[in-house]
């Protein structure tokens, strides 16, 4: 069987309130983030945001612009502990789900419209501890800026169907209906990973 999980909202929980409130006590008087709730949960709108969680611009460009918006003396540091803030870390519960999976035989995918800093610096090193690495938890992961390409995107879910071995039966799991509406319908779809754990 085939596993193919979302990241936010599914494998970690996601705390947008808190991530604004905490984004906006580091904002000038007059600045916004320029980005809705519903954008964070599902992927920025036309914002700066899916540009970034797409490939096309790098964290570099992105902190440049959440500098602008901030008070002069907030920091890199300060900004990218606020910006991790918005994914709650991945639980003990969860990573023995998926190292489970995998022990058992199946193929398991990870699936995310996300972005390098969230990844790279914050989700990534939760996976890569303990002596674990990615694979003991992913056959593959297909994230939306490495490949340029974004849920509900059908050639999202075209790249990992090159991946999943013949015959098998996949279950996919992402909190956002807009995206399991546009999965292959040979795929069983659920909402939320309580009904595996």
């Amino acid at each position: 069987m085939t596993f193919v999980f979302d990241l936010g909202g599914v494998l970690v929980d996601i705390d947008v309130q808190g991530f604004l409130k905490r984004f906006s006590a580091l904002l000038l008087p007059d600045s916004k983030l320029g980005v809705s709730p519903d954008e964070l949960l599902g992927g920025g709108g036309d914002s700066f945001l899916h540009d970034y969680e797409m490939g096309t611009i790098g964290t570099e460009d992105v902190l440049r612009h959440l500098h602008a918006l901030c008070r002069p003396e907030v920091t890199d540091e300060q900004i990218r502990q606020v910006w991790f803030s918005e994914l709650v870390p991945v639980s003990e519960k969860v990573k023995s789900l998926l190292r489970n999976l995998r022990n058992e035989g199946n193929t398991v995918f990870m699936l995310s419209n996300t972005n390098p800093m969230h990844w790279e610096e914050y989700i990534m090193p939760m996976f890569c501890s303990d002596g674990y690495t990615l694979n003991d938890y992913f056959n593959r992961v297909f994230l939306s800026y490495k490949l340029h390409l974004f849920k509900p995107e059908p050639a999202m879910y075209a790249e990992i169907e090159k991946y999943i071995p013949a015959g098998d039966e996949v279950i996919y799991i992402d909190d956002v209906e807009k995206n399991r509406m546009a999965a292959p319908e040979s795929w069983w779809t659920m909402n939320s990973i309580n009904a595996i754990i």
